[in-house]
């Protein structure tokens, strides 16, 4: 029994080899970011870019996005520092909005800090993408910001996030604001 191919062409099924398969991909995915970045505040996911780079390319695999979809990204980086272009894969973003771990280790044309947080510096990127390419970006320029739900989620947990009430070291009971222990007046 023969064994499926697991990148393979879809218009006959014939094996390909993921490095041509990758090389096939690598401009599609460049232009698809490029298409992204003419919206302001655009966004792709790895999995709508996943999808369209194989429905383009005519070439899918049986492999999860997350074992290639790293791969490709690296590589549209690595053209991208080629190109002297902005970061476009700063567009490309988790369902949840976050950019993937290896952004802040990929081909950039600017040394990246290491505590820096890479989110952050995904969106002070992704502004750079929509001022070269978007079509309708706002008279001041535009502002960096994060992905709509990871915006979103840091909110409610910074909003869920309360300082613990400065306690009474002698009664243990909360300190009044102006700062009094009501059992110590």
């Amino acid at each position: 029994m023969a064994k499926d191919p697991g990148t393979y062409r879809v218009r006959d099924g014939s094996p390909v080899a993921f490095s041509v398969a990758l090389d096939q991909r690598v401009p599609v995915a460049h232009a698809a970011l490029i298409d992204t970045a003419r919206s302001y505040r655009g966004l792709t996911t790895y999995l709508e870019l996943a999808e369209h780079v194989q429905a383009v390319s005519g070439v899918r695999t049986r492999m999860l996005i997350g074992y290639w979809s790293g791969q490709l990204l690296e590589r549209v980086a690595q053209l991208t520092v080629e190109r002297a272009e902005v970061p476009i894969t700063s567009l490309c973003v988790h369902q949840d909005g976050t950019i993937g771990g290896g952004y802040a280790t990929a081909p950039q044309s600017v040394k990246v800090d290491e505590d820096v947080d890479v989110d952050e510096l995904a969106a002070a990127h992704r502004l750079l993408c929509y001022r070269k390419y978007a079509t309708d970006l706002p008279a001041d320029g535009g502002e960096a910001a994060l992905a709509p739900k990871l915006a979103a989620a840091r909110a409610r947990r910074e909003s869920t996030h309360r300082t613990p009430a400065a306690l009474c070291p002698e009664h243990f009971m909360e300190l009044s604001a102006s700062g009094v222990c009501a059992a110590c007046e």
